[in-house]
């Protein structure tokens, strides 16, 4: 008799983007809370109560957002995606004019943290007609 296989593990293997999503919304969404926000190099204003939950288990589907004090770069709710197949960044809204980099991403920490960075322009969206918000923002947050 001769077996097949090795594992005896019939789940398939995850995707890059798939883990990546995993690691970023968990199975029930993963609230990010800011260690320190950055505006130009400077603290930012307005942050003082920052978090981000992203919510979504499934690539190919609608995924979403709830910010809490993060007007005028997050709406209170929203949809959020890779932008297209670069898993170390996302749009949020559609918006991709302000794509957001992520970076120093470390899953393996606990909490676990990343970097998410954005060159922000309020042209349209949440930020429209708002001045002195165009900038680069640097999020330093921490998995809740």
């Amino acid at each position: 008799m001769t077996a097949c296989g090795g594992g005896g593990d019939d789940e398939p293997d995850l995707t890059p983007e798939e883990e990546r999503l995993l690691a970023l919304a968990g199975s029930s969404g993963t609230e990010w809370t800011a260690t320190s926000i950055t505006f130009e190099g400077g603290p930012a204003n307005g942050f003082e109560n920052f978090s981000l939950t992203l919510f979504g288990s499934d690539p190919n589907a609608t995924l979403t957002y709830n910010a809490t004090d993060g007007d005028p770069l997050f709406a209170s709710s929203g949809t959020w995606a890779f932008n297209g197949t670069n898993i170390n960044q996302i749009i949020l809204d559609e918006n991709t004019g302000n794509v957001f980099s992520i970076s120093n991403f470390d899953a393996e920490t606990t909490p676990a943290t990343m970097t998410l960075t954005v060159n922000f322009s309020a042209n349209g969206g949440v930020a429209n007609g708002v001045t002195g918000t165009d900038g680069l923002y640097v999020f330093e947050l921490v998995a809740e």
